[in-house]
């Protein structure tokens, strides 16, 4: 910042310098006003830079300091104070997410309907993760296996008995099951007054009596 010089009572304004010859004209000693110099600290100078401001002269202290003062842990990386004459950079860890080995899960359930069997289980995946920088991506598993414990039955002929039977709810069935049946299942095989299968006997059971008398058996 230029400002007014007065030497011997004359004003010279706006004077951003003065030089004042050296005896045995040896050259100038140069005058600088540095008083609106904003530098006060020679940690802001590299070592050994010399600088002046606002009539004091600063000589560096700041290290000069590289890609090999920088240190990384994990994902910061830490940059000591000092000056870096040019680019410095450091290297992240790379990370990794990889999908479990194991799946953890709850028991399946099963769900018939009547032609289809479906299992459904619920499962968490939880990806392993490294220590290290993780640009994009996700880690899980495509695969899951889902093991259920299902009660099967096989091929089988029921034959109507005295007593239900009965196929368990929830049953797969691996084969075909069939159910008996007689040609004999017919009204007149069947004693009136009875039903067997919602079929209704006709066929009546004859009464013999006989006369205490004559001894005469009668059918009727």
């Amino acid at each position: 910042m230029a400002k007014n010089v007065v030497i011997r009572d004359v004003v010279y304004s706006e004077v951003p310098s003065v030089e004042i010859p050296l005896s045995g004209a040896s050259g100038v000693a140069e005058f600088v006003d540095t008083s609106d110099a904003t530098l006060d600290n020679a940690s802001k100078l590299p070592a050994g830079v010399t600088a002046y401001a606002g009539g004091t002269k600063y000589t560096g202290t700041a290290s000069e300091n590289g890609s090999a003062d920088l240190t990384a842990s994990g994902a910061t990386v830490t940059v000591p104070a000092g000056y870096y004459p040019e680019q410095a950079s450091k290297s992240v860890a790379a990370g990794s997410a990889t999908a479990p080995s194991t799946i953890s899960s709850t028991s399946a359930s099963v769900v018939t309907g009547t032609n289809t069997i479906t299992l459904s289980k619920s499962v968490s995946v939880t990806p392993q993760v490294s220590a290290g920088y993780i640009a994009s991506g996700t880690a899980g598993s495509s695969n899951v296996s889902l093991t259920a414990s299902v009660t099967t039955k096989a091929a089988a002929t029921i034959t109507p008995g005295t007593s239900a039977q009965t196929i368990a709810a929830g049953t797969y069935l691996t084969g075909a099951q069939t159910i008996a049946g007689d040609p004999d299942l017919v009204a007149a095989n069947i004693v009136a007054g009875k039903t067997i299968f919602n079929v209704a006997g006709t066929a009546k059971i004859p009464a013999v009596s006989q006369d205490s008398t004559t001894k005469v058996l009668s059918i009727s």
